[in-house]
């Protein structure tokens, strides 16, 4: 969402998302916002988690040849200025386990506003490092203004962590303003690099073009870039790229239409309306077009579960505000297209349990090929182009 997007109360009632969960809000929600009973494509309890067969995350190490296959968690969620709930544990969850949770916020515990004075967030990151536990370490975190990403990996990597950089692109007014624009991550597991990239891009319905310019200037313009001439952006210069957060996309439809669509629990005339979905199937293109931009070059899992934004606070109720905003998928996690295996998507979803802020977290699992086939260390000179290639896990 955007700045100015506070919700505002009226008269009217808004659209309610279908279901009803048994897990805690945020806070304490107002007792007339509790009971709704409509069925949705996502179930709205438990949220729909991958499991693996057997107990207890695999090990790894450099003897399995052909690589090996990690499991990665991606978390995003735009809080609206209000701080994680206590118990983390309905969207980053720990059962089952993860070799790496990334985790990016936008508005987390303090407005935009607030977070351009002051933007700290030690005790956010201090609350997911506790809930995750004693086995996971944080490898890098990064913070621009209100969008922050976080990275941690669990004891059997550390000693494979290696080249950690983060750095940030900023896209609000002039380039300059951090209010809008994006965090990066960038390590290496053994011998296979990793980005993650956590956004977001300009708002309103009639901004896809602005957005799809935004996400071109944070890749293209990204520190991170190891200076390859002709690449379209940093995500050229890692193996395995994941791009994340409130890429704020819209439906192209009418709120009264949307509602009658929800009602029905037809999500797939509402994804025919999504701004994004057209243009990550575009034609890939190695560098920047005019209308899909750097999309095609990413690919995103099966939208099952109902729009993510915008909601009045407390409530399962879509914006009743004299706006009344259009519901839509604002909060998406994309990866870089490859070789078939490299990425496998197992699950993707939202926590409609949480609803302290206007928007719903997401999630979503993949498995990840990384090579650590005989793995003995960095070599002299690798990818760190003169800097220290020490593990760096905090």
């Amino acid at each position: 969402c955007g700045e100015g997007d506070s919700p505002q109360r009226s008269s009217g009632s808004g659209h309610e998302l279908p279901g009803k969960s048994g897990q805690q809000d945020c806070a304490p929600a107002p007792a007339e916002a509790a009971a709704v009973a409509k069925p949705a494509a996502q179930p709205c309890g438990e949220a729909p988690w991958h499991r693996w067969p057997g107990a207890g995350l695999p090990e790894v190490g450099p003897s399995a040849a052909g690589g090996q296959a990690l499991r990665l968690f991606c978390g995003v969620w735009n809080l609206h200025g209000k701080p994680a709930p206590a118990d983390l544990s309905a969207w980053l969850t720990t059962q089952p386990q993860h070799h790496v949770y990334v985790v990016g916020t936008c508005e987390c515990e303090q407005s935009i506003e607030r977070s351009m004075l002051w933007s700290d967030k030690s005790r956010w990151e201090a609350q997911a490092r506790d809930h995750l536990g004693e086995d996971y370490r944080m490898v890098r975190s990064h913070t621009m203004s209100a969008i922050h990403v976080m990275v941690f990996v669990h004891r059997f990597l550390w000693k494979y962590i290696w080249d950690v950089k983060s750095a940030q692109v900023a896209t609000g007014f002039g380039n300059f303003v951090g209010n809008k624009g994006g965090t990066q991550v960038g390590f290496n597991i053994g011998r296979t690099s990793l980005l993650f990239v956590n956004v977001h891009l300009a708002a309103h319905a009639n901004k896809m073009k602005e957005r799809t310019q935004n996400m071109a200037r944070i890749l293209a313009e990204s520190p991170l870039r190891r200076g390859r001439s002709g690449s379209a952006g940093v995500h050229e210069d890692y193996d395995r790229v994941f791009f994340m957060g409130d890429l704020n996309p819209r439906l192209d439809a009418a709120r009264g239409e949307v509602d009658a669509w929800l009602e029905g629990g037809q999500l797939d005339k509402c994804l025919e309306k999504d701004q994004l979905l057209p243009l990550l199937h575009a034609e890939p293109g190695g560098h920047v077009d005019a209308t899909a931009g750097l999309w095609p070059t990413f690919e995103e899992a099966a939208i099952r579960f109902p729009p993510t934004y915008k909601f009045d606070p407390q409530t399962d109720r879509y914006d009743s505000s004299k706006k009344q905003r259009v519901p839509s998928w604002t909060d998406r996690v994309l990866w870089k297209r490859g070789p078939e295996g490299d990425v496998r998507s197992v699950a993707y979803g939202s926590v409609p349990s949480l609803r302290c802020s206007d928007h719903r977290p997401v999630f979503a699992q993949f498995e990840v090929m990384v090579d650590l086939e005989s793995w003995e260390g960095p070599e002299p000179g690798g990818a760190n182009s003169g800097r220290s290639a020490v593990c760096c896990v905090q």
